[in-house]
């Protein structure tokens, strides 16, 4: 087989068996290089791709030229495929190679597709800044891994070359200049590993206007010095988590808040918890309702508060995963539809025009909640303070119905759960209401004391090599003020670093939830961070194949940073593993990433029928008001459309502004005009 080869990392180039180049023109590039990263697309999402703003089937005869063009210039077709496409065989791909490099292969340490930019293919533009970052990681893993490996079998020239290649890889890394150094001394040139050090340090004041870190600091003086170990430090092995950190005993603090449960539950009263950030609730909760039965769990999610009924159509879809043998009315159906587009038929559901029509859409969603409430002991609805007003007033709905669950059998019992100080004033009130009436009850979890805290650590002395010092209990509980998210990272962090004490580390690791959970982000790869930061940014209903297509990433490329995710708890499966850290996340993503996320975040959302309020602001938030502006009267129409007049009216004055800050006259008169019109 006559074999052509692809250069990708550096600056691009295509060779024809011959070894003749030839020229790529940049479309042509386009498309062979996001075949070679993604594996196999759809014409159709190639053409959406190259030309963005040419409707679907001139973009699709694009793309054939395209090809057509190509193949006369190449004299072969390089790629393959009707519906689909994919790269020939006898193209080889240096991005390809990267999976099976070895320490001896001649590993190309160039800017993947140098040189080039799509400034004018915004999602193309997104995808290439994307998979750089990603391939640099990629290399930057492999040289450190080949280093390591070089070294622990006592090869300082092997591991001094791959230290050269991730110098040559990041200039500006720190941590390939101090690699270098420690290699440089150990071999015996001192003068090298100084030499090396003042490379740094030349550079970095030269491209960043930086001096290096304290710690290669003190590492070039350790070698100066003479103060700097030779031997190989023998890696210490990470001590696996015992199960009372990742999942403490039950009833540890919680003893009285356990026994008000327990009589709220025998006078089938609704149940509100609440507390802190962090504090521990949704595991108190799911706990407590477990020791009654089978639970459902209904969970809202940040980002959901401006969008009507946007929590009521996450919970249906959870209600009927649950009870997957339900099968709802046609009536159903075609109500439902208007927040559910997967239950659309051939014609959109006509607008809500009467108090008639309203009140046959709430009747639909309480269908649903009957039909799929048998077999449940407890309905736990967790972090109520995201939930939008108009599923408020649902639940409000439900509660003036004499029989609003379980067609047979006990009634499932209500709990809920948010966190203190976030409720809407109207929400809040509701609750009181409820409590003053003894129809419900609410249960405020503290801080654990001191002694809870020795408790858990008793736990951990009994179920692992654990030697808690005296007093220990006492100084984590000053130190995170008995919060338990804060508590739990705290003794991570110590089997993490193998100090059983309360160090000026750890002190300075635990000023703040923020910064117990960041330092935890810094082991992350940069796939994984990129992976959890497009994930807080999509911020409600993020799914793996979502945040894969936000990354322009394949699903498998992802699968590996997801498990690493998962592995370190930031993730648990498809969702953060809590509320503070998805925060944190996206609170230290810089502006600039944050901004090219929402935009492509912003082009994804469309194909899933998500409510056009999310893709506004997401557009909003990338800083884009010409896109937005649309999105929002399309938002403003979903609501008039569903009988929300108050947030239409909201939606078409937001999008008034935008015309106007673009000096849109025409549009902001089109908007000021539906806002008139939706006014309540």
């Amino acid at each position: 087989m006559q074999m052509w080869h692809l250069r990708l990392l550096g600056p691009p180039a295509l060779a024809a068996p011959d070894g003749r180049e030839v020229r790529l023109e940049r479309k042509t590039l386009a498309l062979l290089a996001t075949l070679a990263l993604e594996g196999t697309l759809p014409r159709a999402r190639l053409a959406q791709l190259l030309w963005p703003d040419t409707p679907g089937g001139a973009a699709r005869n694009n793309l054939v030229h395209l090809l057509r063009r190509a193949k006369g210039t190449f004299g072969e077709a390089l790629v393959e495929g009707a519906d689909e496409l994919t790269l020939t065989p006898n193209l080889r791909v240096d991005v390809r190679a990267l999976a099976s490099a070895t320490p001896a292969d001649p590993l190309p340490l160039g800017e993947f597709l140098s040189g080039t930019e799509f400034d004018d293919l915004p999602e193309l533009a997104d995808w290439l800044l994307v998979w750089r970052d990603t391939l640099a990681a990629q290399r930057t893993t492999l040289l450190t891994t080949w280093a390591a490996q070089a070294e622990a079998d006592g090869d300082v020239a092997g591991a001094l070359g791959q230290a050269g290649r991730l110098m040559d890889l990041d200039p500006l890394s720190e941590d390939a200049y101090r690699l270098a150094m420690r290699l440089q001394y150990r071999a015996g040139d001192r003068s090298a590993a100084l030499q090396t050090y003042q490379r740094c340090k030349e550079i970095l004041a030269r491209e960043l206007g930086e001096t290096p870190s304290p710690q290669t600091v003190q590492l070039a003086r350790d070698i100066d010095r003479g103060n700097l170990a030779v031997d190989v430090t023998p890696v210490r092995a990470v001590r696996p988590l015992p199960l009372a950190v990742l999942r403490p005993p039950l009833l540890v603090g919680r003893e009285a808040a356990w026994a008000q449960m327990e009589e709220a539950w025998r006078l089938g009263q609704t149940i509100y918890v609440t507390g802190d950030a962090g504090i521990g609730k949704t595991r108190f909760v799911q706990d407590f309702v477990g020791s009654k039965g089978r639970a459902l769990y209904l969970p809202a999610r940040p980002g959901s508060q401006d969008v009507p009924f946007s929590a009521a159509a996450r919970n249906v879809r959870a209600r009927l995963a649950a009870a997957p043998h339900v099968t709802l009315p046609d009536w159903v159906r075609r109500e439902l539809a208007r927040v559910l587009p997967e239950m659309r038929g051939d014609e959109p559901p006509a607008p809500i025009s009467s108090p008639e029509e309203r009140l046959n859409y709430f009747l639909a969603h309480l269908e649903v909640v009957r039909r799929t409430a048998h077999g449940f002991a407890g309905i736990i609805t967790d972090d109520v303070q995201y939930y939008d007003q108009a599923t408020v007033e649902l639940g409000a709905f439900f509660l003036t119905q004499s029989t609003p669950l379980g067609a047979q059998g006990e009634v499932p019992r209500h709990v809920l759960v948010y966190r203190r100080g976030t409720l809407p004033e109207v929400t809040q009130e509701r609750q009181d209401q409820l409590v003053q009436a003894k129809l419900a009850v609410r249960i405020d979890l503290p801080p654990l004391d001191e002694a809870a805290v020795e408790a858990l650590l008793d736990e951990l002395r009994a179920s692992d090599a654990f030697c808690a010092p005296p007093g220990l209990a006492g100084e984590l509980q000053r130190l995170t003020g008995g919060n338990a998210q804060f508590l739990l990272d705290a003794i991570r962090h110590m089997y993490r670093t193998g100090e059983f004490s309360v160090t000026d580390a750890l002190r300075l690791h635990a000023r703040g939830a923020a910064r117990l959970i960041a330092e935890r982000l810094t082991h992350l790869s940069v796939p994984a961070l990129q992976a959890a930061r497009a994930a807080a940014v999509l911020r409600d209903e993020f799914t793996l194949e979502v945040v894969a297509a936000v990354l322009g990433v394949g699903l498998l490329d992802l699968a590996s940073a997801w498990e690493e995710l998962e592995d370190t708890q930031v993730m648990h499966g498809e969702r953060f593993s809590h509320d503070l850290v998805q925060e944190v996340v996206l609170d230290g993503t810089p502006p600039a990433i944050r901004r090219l996320l929402h935009r492509s975040a912003a082009r994804v959302l469309p194909g899933l029928g998500v409510h056009p309020g999310r893709v506004a602001q997401h557009w909003l938030d990338a800083d884009d008001l010409r896109q937005a502006a649309p999105w929002l009267m399309r938002a403003g129409e979903a609501a008039e459309g569903t009988s929300r007049p108050v947030e239409a009216a909201a939606f078409y004055g937001r999008a008034a502004a935008a015309y106007r800050e673009l000096q849109d006259q025409e549009g902001e008169r089109a908007a000021q005009a539906a806002g008139q019109r939706a006014a309540p």
